[in-house]
């Protein structure tokens, strides 16, 4: 019997009626102890952790590298019920955040692991034993870095504070850091290229989607919302989101490289011309799959490919779709896990086969082409290579970054620091190193 967790598909701030969904993870009951923790991974709520990890300062001012475990006072553990399970835990109750925390992570591991053919190592699995996962509510920001993953709060102006705890979004895409710097690695800095920083931020985005699809009523609601015309405004679309109203990127978006040849600022934005192009190549094998399932016919998807270039088809378009869904809502579940599992295997292979030196858009779509050739005798490689054309992904390359990176960025940060930066920095006294030891840090 697998472990049962309650997890919010959307973030509750985003509809005040919401209640989380029970699911089920691949952790045998009973293998998942208070905390909850396994083998792998456990979450913390650390008392008095000031600063999250990375580089910060001991007590006297000199910098030193920061990095788990939390050796301080913590707040109890979420417990298990008597068969193992942590469903029993509500929303407001002790323990619940830490619970959905694990639940959120562990939920988005079964995903892409299938997609991968088996787990993955964590990147920093050759000095620290397992994941971290702190609650810091204090904090304004949430992060993946070298043995930890740390989930701060959103705080609205009118006084609320949402933690990112609760949004499997936002945690979802820390798990897309996680893959990415085990599969492809950091890559040295003499070597990095800006697409490798925008590549992290579409990957990261693109397994939350993916992760996010596996929730049966997401798949309900898009397809109830659009009709399958997934170029709507919709779900799927909407990433890390904080409202029904407000997200920090979409997926549908019309970007292309042109809008970075001169110089970027803010690696999600560069993101976004990467993450738009798999989006299409979700929607054009949906629409593949629609057609030789018979929920739409050939000539509604020629339509649908003219509609993304001429507003004045789109309610036709609509129109069509409406039809087909009314006739087989089955069938367009039926192609939408097919495009979902297609695209997240493609995506899984790809990654594989990446190197993080030099790394550009391009090999993404290079990598993509020889996985369609070698596994589906090129079926997809004309839609693939339509979608990365049409955002000149491979013809015009990233200029050069315009301003120095904020604190959600990958560059330099706290996401990318290893336990060797350690030595390019100052030693500290034998006062200040029995002052941090004292603190618990």
């Amino acid at each position: 019997m697998s472990t049962r967790f309650q997890l919010f598909v959307q973030p509750p701030s985003s509809d005040p009626g919401a209640r989380p969904e029970v699911v089920t993870v691949s952790s045998p009951a009973g293998s998942v102890a208070p905390g909850p923790a396994d083998h792998r991974m456990y979450v913390v709520e650390p008392i008095g952790k000031e600063k999250p990890f990375g580089r910060v300062r001991g007590p006297f001012g000199t910098p030193y590298v920061y990095l788990p475990p939390w050796g301080g006072a913590a707040r109890a553990p979420a417990m298990p019920d008597a068969e193992g399970h942590f469903d029993h835990l509500a929303p407001g109750m002790p323990g619940f955040e830490a619970a959905h925390l694990f639940g959120a992570v562990r939920f988005t591991l079964d995903v892409w692991e299938r997609y991968l053919g088996g787990p993955f190592h964590w990147h920093f699995a050759g000095h620290i034993e397992r994941l971290e996962i702190s609650l810091l509510h204090h904090w304004d920001n949430a992060q993946y870095g070298f043995g930890f993953l740390e989930t701060g709060s959103q705080f609205e102006d009118d006084g609320t504070v949402q933690p990112f705890s609760l949004n499997f979004d936002v945690v979802a895409h820390e798990i897309g850091h996680a893959i990415i710097y085990s599969l492809i690695g950091v890559p040295d800095p003499r070597t990095e290229l800006p697409e490798y920083l925008g590549f992290q931020e579409s990957a990261a985005d693109c397994v939350s989607i993916i992760a996010a699809m596996h929730f049966p009523s997401v798949l309900r609601e898009v397809l109830e919302a659009t009709r399958g015309n997934l170029y709507q405004f919709n779900r799927l679309a909407r990433i890390s989101e904080y409202s029904r109203t407000r997200q920090m990127r979409l997926a549908n978006n019309s970007l292309t490289m042109a809008r970075f040849a001169r110089g970027w600022d803010d690696e999600h934005d560069l993101a976004q011309p990467l993450t738009g192009a798999v989006f299409d190549i979700l929607v054009d094998i949906f629409h593949e799959s629609l057609v030789a399932g018979g929920a739409i016919s050939p000539a509604v998807e020629d339509l649908a490919d003219r509609a993304e270039n001429d507003p004045e088809l789109r309610p036709v378009l609509q129109a069509e779709f409406d039809r087909a869904y009314e006739r087989d809502p089955a069938g367009f579940l039926t192609a939408l896990e097919d495009a979902r599992d297609l695209t997240g295997v493609f995506l899984a292979d790809s990654f594989k086969r990446m190197e993080a030196n030099y790394l550009d858009y391009d090999d993404l779509g290079n990598a993509l082409l020889a996985i369609d050739m070698e596994e589906n005798d090129g079926a997809f490689s004309r839609l693939i290579r339509r979608n990365f054309e049409r955002r000149l992904i491979g013809t015009v390359d990233a200029g050069p970054r315009l301003k120095a990176p904020d604190k959600r960025s990958h560059t330099r940060s706290a996401r990318t620091v290893l336990p060797d930066d350690q030595d390019a920095l100052p030693g500290m006294s034998y006062r200040e190193r029995y002052l941090l030891a004292r603190s618990g840090r």
